[in-house]
């Protein structure tokens, strides 16, 4: 299996009016990320779905992870060659403030069903985690922790706090994000085994693909979601 380089002499890349661009392709399969994550958003504000603390907060989620995958891809990716691995830092923290938004969506979307000191220690626990992932993420320069915390708040929390609304209103919504976990699950497979095509068409750019239907996954899933009761901030 092609192994895929970590050295930037062996990198692929194509000049563009005479500038040095690494990995084209896993900067395109970024860009797809962030358009879906920008359609999502002009869409939802179009329809008013961000009046809410839940859908606010979801808005939030694709409006950072759109910005994450476009400053990460140009940043990170394309320019490694003058920014280094400190230059991957920015996308990698609005990545994860846009999962913990999410994740505050979900905490937000269940408080009618559960009592308020559980939403109260998951939006502490919210707060630690993602400052320690940080932390862990630029001390490290490693993006295994932006994995572990995508994994957590994506395929935890807001997986398990949706679960929980379902088995208790049976809301349609699920389907989608049911959807979009299995796509992000496939994508973080791809990613973990290295599944590589090519030098050109590697893991990144292959899990960028699932990534994007994820996103139009939520999308549908933001669009169908339906509040319940006093919705609160989960720190009330």
């Amino acid at each position: 299996m092609y192994e895929v380089a970590s050295n930037l002499s062996e990198m692929p890349r194509i000049r563009l009016f005479g500038i040095t661009v690494l990995e084209p392709f896993t900067v395109l399969t970024n860009l797809f990320i962030a358009f879906a994550c920008f359609y999502a958003y002009y869409s939802l504000k179009k329809r008013k779905l961000n009046q809410s603390f839940t859908h606010r907060y979801i808005v939030y989620f694709f409006v950072l992870i759109g910005w994450a995958t476009i400053i990460g891809g140009v940043i990170g990716h394309a320019f490694l060659y003058a920014t280094g691995l400190y230059g991957k830092i920015p996308g990698w923290y609005i990545s994860m403030a846009g999962v913990a938004a999410f994740e505050r969506a979900a905490i937000a979307h269940g408080r009618p069903f559960m009592h308020k000191k559980v939403g109260r220690f998951f939006s502490i626990l919210n707060i630690v985690e993602i400052c320690s992932f940080m932390l862990l993420s630029l001390f490290t320069l490693n993006f295994l922790f932006v994995e572990l915390h995508a994994t957590y708040g994506l395929f935890v929390v807001v997986f398990c706090f949706e679960l929980y609304v379902y088995l208790k209103t049976k809301q349609a919504s699920f389907q989608y994000l049911l959807a979009a976990t299995v796509l992000g699950f496939a994508a973080a497979l791809c990613h973990a085994l290295k599944l590589n095509i090519n030098r050109w068409f590697n893991y990144n750019d292959i899990s960028h693909l699932f990534m994007t239907a994820s996103i139009f996954c939520y999308y549908k899933m933001a669009l169908k979601l339906k509040l319940y009761g006093n919705e609160k901030p989960p720190t009330g």
